[in-house]
């Protein structure tokens, strides 16, 4: 019997441990295919949303990049042509005014001069230069000897600034080269009236950029631009500068993402001008899309490109699959075009896969380690159960079995985002190291889209955060109408749209005292954050120096004065302001380089009142400005702008002009300020349309009751 008892025990104890073997197999199995499919869930789920994120962040960086630089480049062309501008304006003025300006004396080159930064006087081979018309000439326009070389110290990628005329003189100003003087020591002759940069100003009697072409002395690569000078309406010569291109080609550089990406830049014809690639379809000289086993969709790029579109597309390039976005620079009819091959933008996704991959190969690994263990174990059970009772075999079994069910109940709870893994059973055994190994596995992958959640969030704070400057920006200026609800002499409005978040013009007004009224109208180069900074720092400036009782002109000297002390940002402000004697109308006004306003009679219509323009506030030190005086009547009004109306442009890249707001202006010139202003707000957006607005648009009308 007790023999048969030991049996029975022992076959009862053995068909127990095989039954555990098996529960136990069992159980194993089942946690390996949970944690298989676990695994290629959370694979497949990573792969969507990883593939989804990197492309959205990576193409974003690629699009922001190229606005960004095309937009920073097309501005640094547009205030250099600017500047052209403004000094061909002040030497037709010079001409056209002759008995109100004085003569400054050039003095002619010497050898000794090589290397210096100083004005030059140059002269065709067919000129006299001691003829007293030519003397008096050169020292007539001598007078913006000063203006050249602050233009030339303003751009260090300028290779010289000059006015240059029908009678065969040349004022430059830029450094004295050696390879104008020959060998006898006599200083070379120069013919402007021969450079592409004169022809074509002539011709076209606008603002001309040329074609990329070598400096005349140096042999770099520069582009040109000039600006017709008349003498009322005869023309007389041209100003003009030289922009060398290895500025142009650096910023370029700039908008790169990554090392294996590339940058170019095209022009009006397609034809590659930059790149940052020596071979392939980007190689500088080259038509963008015009080989023959180009992709249909480049040549497609190209067209829109030189049409002056913008945009984001996936092309096949030198037969490599990549993004490009490409933006246009507006100024000189170019396009900025930014490469990054996709195998780059889905690099990090595939290094998470593949880490994935490996961790669940690791984890199977781990779950046949384990199985063959337990194997192992419940063999050396069965032949060791002879002595062993069926409680020791039930507890055995229980041990063995419960981690594993705990294990897999765990498993089986993640779902979907829900990753959180604990493991407090200290089993000591293969079943706790699987189950760390889990945990670990669990804790990355919550770690990487941590990371991609705090990313999100820095997002959406730096948005917040232009949102309050564009709130703190708004409330700075005067935006409760009517201002003076006691104060019946007079009506005015103003508004501003802001093209970015914050932007760099603004508007002002205020009463000095019972009777004086002080306007402002004023534009800050550049846009953005800095542009609002250097807002507010000179409308307080402008404002408190107003208010201490100065003139129009004396206001601006002493806000040019504070603006240009310690001014290591360079930036400028365009600005017209205006004292009116409410009393009289009499209003006395002072201009900085801003638009001219529009005025309008009680029984007329809208015409501009072309004053006379000082330099910029924050341009040059010393500068000094003169007023005038406009008399008001009453019914009369004055339209004040910046430089966002007549410049704003449409998808066809016209721009709206002074014509057209003058048209706008004059449709219904008789209705209130603010009624006018929404009139040409109007307009201006029928005009546009879905075409981005790059300049703000700030506007203000008095009228004079």
């Amino acid at each position: 019997m007790k023999k048969k008892i030991m049996r029975m025990m022992l076959l009862v104890s053995s068909l127990l441990l095989i039954l555990f073997g098996v529960i136990a197999l069992h159980m194993l199995g089942r946690v390996r295919n949970i944690l298989t499919e676990s695994s290629v869930q959370t694979s497949t789920e990573v792969e969507e949303y990883s593939d989804i994120a990197m492309r959205d962040q990576i193409t974003g960086n690629l699009n922001a990049t190229t606005l960004g630089c095309a937009y920073t480049l097309n501005e640094m062309l547009r205030e250099f042509a600017a500047t052209i501008q403004m000094i061909a304006d002040s030497a037709t003025d010079i001409y056209s005014h002759p008995d109100i300006y004085g003569r400054t004396y050039i003095k002619q080159l010497e050898p000794s001069d090589i290397g210096k930064d100083m004005e030059q006087f140059v002269y065709a081979e067919d000129v006299d230069p001691d003829d007293p018309a030519i003397q008096d000439e050169l020292y007539m326009i001598g007078n913006l000897k000063g203006n050249l070389l602050a233009m030339y110290n303003q751009y260090p990628e300028l290779g010289a600034s000059s006015i240059g005329t029908e009678s065969g003189i040349l004022l430059l100003a830029g450094p004295v080269l050696e390879e104008r003087w020959d060998a006898k020591g006599n200083y070379g002759y120069l013919d402007p009236r021969k450079r592409p940069w004169y022809t074509g100003a002539k011709h076209s009697g606008k603002l001309y950029f040329t074609e990329i072409t070598p400096d005349y002395d140096t042999g770099r690569l520069a582009i040109m631009c000039g600006a017709p000078i008349y003498r009322d309406t005869e023309f007389v010569g041209v100003a003009s500068a030289g922009l060398y291109l290895e500025g142009i080609e650096s910023m370029m550089m700039n908008a790169k993402l990554t090392d294996e990406g590339n940058t170019c830049i095209i022009d009006g014809n397609g034809s590659i001008i930059f790149s940052s690639s020596d071979d392939g379809e980007l190689k500088s000289g080259t038509k963008l899309g015009g080989k023959e086993n180009s992709d249909k969709g480049l040549v497609n790029l190209t067209e829109r490109a030189t049409n002056g579109e913008n945009g984001l597309e996936l092309l096949n390039i030198d037969g490599e699959s990549s993004y490009v976005a490409y933006y246009p620079i507006e100024c000189v009819g170019w396009s900025l075009i930014n490469i990054i091959p996709e195998k780059t933008v889905l690099a990090p996704k595939e290094n998470l896969l593949t880490f994935i991959k490996q961790s669940h190969q690791s984890e199977e690994d781990e779950v046949a380690k384990v199985t063959k263990s337990a194997l192992a174990t419940i063999l050396l059970l069965i032949l060791a159960m002879a002595a062993l009772s069926v409680i020791i075999s039930n507890r055995l079994s229980r041990r063995l079995v419960m981690p594993i069910a705990l294990l897999t109940d765990k498993v089986q709870n993640m779902d979907g985002d829900k990753l959180d893994f604990a493991w407090y059973e200290n089993t000591d055994d293969e079943v706790e190291t699987l189950a760390k190994s889990f945990g670990s596995m669990t804790e990355r992958l919550k770690t990487y889209i941590s990371d991609i959640k705090t990313v999100t969030a820095e997002k959406e704070r730096i948005g917040t955060e232009l949102s309050l400057a564009t709130r703190i920006q708004a409330g700075i200026m005067p935006h409760e109408f009517p201002p003076f609800p006691d104060r019946d002499e007079f009506e005015i409005y103003a508004m501003m749209e802001p093209a970015r978040e914050v932007g760099g013009d603004f508007y002002d007004f205020f009463l000095i005292d019972d009777d004086h009224l002080g306007m402002v109208m004023a534009d800050v180069s550049g846009k953005g954050i800095p542009a609002a900074l250097f807002m507010m720092i000179a409308k307080t400036i402008l404002q408190s120096c107003a208010m201490l009782g100065k003139s129009a002109a004396e206001t601006l000297d002493k806000t040019n004065e504070a603006l240009t002390t310690n001014n290591q940002t360079g930036m400028f402000v365009t600005a017209w302001f205006g004292i009116l004697e409410i009393s009289s109308g009499k209003l006395t006004c002072a201009n900085a380089g801003h638009e001219y306003p529009a005025v309008k009679r009680a029984n007329g219509y809208f015409e501009l009142y072309k004053d006379k323009h000082g330099f910029v506030i924050g341009g040059m030190e010393g500068t000094r400005y003169k007023e005038y005086t406009i008399q008001l009547e009453h019914g009369d009004k004055i339209f004040l702008y910046t430089d966002g109306v007549p410049e704003a442009t449409n998808a066809d890249v016209v721009m709206y002009g002074t014509d057209r707001m003058l048209i706008a202006l004059n449709k219904d010139p008789n209705v209130s300020p603010k009624e006018l202003l929404d009139n040409i707000c109007y307009d201006i957006t029928d005009f546009i349309r879905d075409a981005e607005q790059f300049d703000d648009l700030t506007m203000m009308c008095l009228e004079y009751k």
